[in-house]
């Protein structure tokens, strides 16, 4: 990095020589001044340079600076949460989003404490999330059955498609899910009122007109999906002594995610496969780029006006992050996104058809696979067709501007103009395969 802005100071020339990131140079420069004069007022420089010179090698000091109203910290065009963007340019180059971070335990004042009104930026006081290591599925070796697929999917496929009536309505003002972190700035919601607002947090959360139902007062409730639920102890009837165990792994694939893209019931285009860690989808006409799946380039000729209009606002859409084995997207549109994640609702109770709605500048987390790892262990102790029936929690859909549900004119998915459909390719493959020791998948099947 050469480029420097003039009359640079020697401790922001010194420190320059450490960037890591592939960001503009000159903004670089004016974010590593920023930070000198905030520390200049508080005699940190010395630590803040210590940290940097020695790459986390000796223990540090927390490195704080005051907390803006929102969280964020503006440097020149540019917006961004402060640990994040430190982070970026020292110590790890390719960081896209606060979800890979987690402090340190020695950090008092990490951004997720909201400790006071400093947070920490020593880049040596986060460390990226680690991918947990799954432990192997043990799958008991059945004898063949008469069970077949069109015997096991057709009624939780109805309830999918067509979410029970009888629903109500859960508004968080302030962030009322602690373990799901979500931000926004202040935002009215599309439909219905009331208005809230919440801050950039870990901590927090802001759901907006998501429909929820108890599952015990659903047609799902018989299923009973929760991975905290009853003891994973296979009944006698289930698998008897001395029967077989083999040991299913979590596969490597190639891609984390597909993604297909629908208009109306139609489905347009290919399937886009994420291979990085983080992939946008917008409604512009990026072609090139594998972290991007661009709406705009995609045709039909049988496209409506009301789809037409609702691409319009699609923007710049909703960004989806696989970190450390869980899924979260994050509303970039300047208009709500709309999800349904089985994996989501089950962790709270909820309906598995429930549809959470994401305004602009919040995310919510949307997947975990250690929470679907507990739940397989515990299904293929109860066989086959509750082990298949978690097919549907390896799949997100999500719509762009219009949702639907209980609350909403369009009752199903398939009558919003504009939506995906997120197949994740580590657990479908790990439940593929599952089912396949289990003996359940008739030839030339697949869940995949």
């Amino acid at each position: 990095m050469s480029t420097l802005l003039p009359f640079t100071p020697p401790i922001v020339k010194r420190l320059v020589g450490y960037v890591r990131s592939d960001d503009e140079k000159v903004w670089a420069e004016k974010a590593i001044k920023s930070l000198v004069k905030k520390l200049k007022k508080n005699n940190q420089l010395g630590e803040l340079e210590k940290a940097i010179t020695n790459a986390g090698s000796k223990p540090t000091k927390c490195i704080v600076i005051p907390r803006s109203l929102d969280g964020r910290l503006q440097i020149s065009h540019r917006k961004g949460l402060p640990h994040v963007i430190y982070c970026r340019l020292f110590r790890y180059g390719d960081l896209q989003s606060h979800h890979e971070l987690k402090a340190i335990e020695s950090c008092e004042y990490a951004f997720h404490l909201k400790k006071g009104e400093e947070v920490c930026v020593n880049p040596y006081h986060y460390d990226k999330v680690p991918t947990p290591v799954l432990p192997p599925i043990l799958v008991p070796h059945m004898q063949p059955n008469s069970v077949t697929l069109d015997m096991i999917l057709p009624d939780i496929d109805h309830a999918f498609m067509n979410p029970p009536p009888d629903t109500s309505t859960r508004w968080s003002p302030t962030g009322g899910l602690a373990e799901d972190p979500l931000t926004s700035m202040n935002m009215m919601p599309e439909t219905p009122p009331p208005r809230y607002t919440a801050a950039y947090s870990d901590t927090e959360s802001c759901y907006g007109g998501s429909s929820v139902v108890s599952p015990a007062e659903s047609p799902m409730g018989q299923y009973d999906w929760s991975p905290h639920g009853p003891s994973a102890l296979p009944a006698a009837s289930c698998v008897s002594p001395g029967t077989a165990l083999s040991q299913v792994h979590y596969p490597d694939t190639l891609a984390w995610c597909k993604v297909f893209y629908y208009e109306l019931q139609t489905r347009v285009g290919e399937p886009f496969q994420a291979t990085e860690n983080y992939l946008t989808i917008d409604g512009f006409t990026d072609s090139d780029n594998p972290a991007r799946f661009s709406l705009g380039l995609l045709t039909n000729l049988h496209r409506d006006a009301t789809t037409m209009q609702t691409r319009q606002h699609i923007g710049k859409g909703v960004r989806l992050y696989y970190v450390g084995g869980e899924v979260f997207a994050e509303c970039l549109s300047e208009n709500s996104v709309f999800v349904q994640s089985p994996n989501c609702n089950v962790r709270y109770g909820w309906h598995p058809a429930t549809v959470c709605k994401i305004p602009p500048g919040c995310h919510l987390k949307i997947f975990n696979n250690q929470e679907f790892a507990t739940l397989l262990a515990r299904k293929v102790n109860e066989g086959i067709k509750e082990v298949y029936k978690l097919t549907h929690m390896c799949t997100i859909r999500l719509s762009f501007v219009k949702g639907w549900g209980a609350e909403y004119r369009r009752q199903t998915v398939t009558s919003t103009p504009c939506w995906v459909e997120i197949h994740l390719e580590g657990a479908l493959k790990w439940l593929d395969t599952v089912l396949t020791e289990m003996g359940s998948l008739p030839p030339g099947s697949s869940t995949t």
